[in-house]
């Protein structure tokens, strides 16, 4: 937001930020300073920044003549013209600074989407190696119940195998 100043009717500049009066060479160096100010007239309300302004490069002017004289008549004579053509470099840098914004910015949403994209990738890959983790665990944890069902089936198959010879070494039944 602009720092507003008021001009009375008696010429004094008003800060209504500062609550002091200030001078035309104040609001220069507000200016010089980067300050962005709004200068209107008190009773009217009128917006008198223009002219104010211009009236400190006048003033700028009478004390040191910077402007030769024919740039001068230039102004005069080509009148708005001179200042749309002054303005038109600072309007196509405007516009292409715009455009680079523009394309970074899409191009930073890219990048974020791809980013995402990876993300929810790692994420994926790590669910899939958690689960294969988790049945490894569970197949090894396994291990010694069936160490322990394995030894019991050969200690029975070894009873069987037994009983099995015995049964051969017995003499067969006479049939009657």
């Amino acid at each position: 937001m602009p720092r507003l100043i008021k001009r009375y009717s008696n010429r004094k500049l008003y800060d209504t930020e500062s609550s002091t009066y200030v001078t035309l060479e104040d609001v220069e160096q507000m200016v010089r300073d980067g300050e962005d100010v709004r200068i209107v007239d008190n009773s009217s309300g009128e917006d008198i920044t223009s002219a104010t302004l211009t009236h400190i490069v006048l003033e700028q002017q009478k004390l040191n003549p910077s402007f030769p004289v024919a740039v001068l008549r230039g102004i005069i004579q080509s009148g708005e013209e001179f200042f749309t053509r002054l303005q038109w470099p600072v309007t196509q840098v405007r516009q292409e600074f715009r455009r680079h914004a523009e394309n970074l910015e899409q191009r930073g949403q890219a990048i974020g989407e791809f980013i995402g994209q990876i993300r929810e990738s790692l994420e994926e890959m790590q669910d899939r190696i958690d689960e294969g983790v988790r049945d490894t665990v569970d197949q090894l944890t396994h291990v010694p119940e069936m160490r322990q069902e394995l030894e019991e089936l050969r200690n029975t198959i070894d009873e069987l195998e037994q009983r099995l010879e015995g049964l051969d070494d017995s003499p067969p039944e006479n049939k009657q």
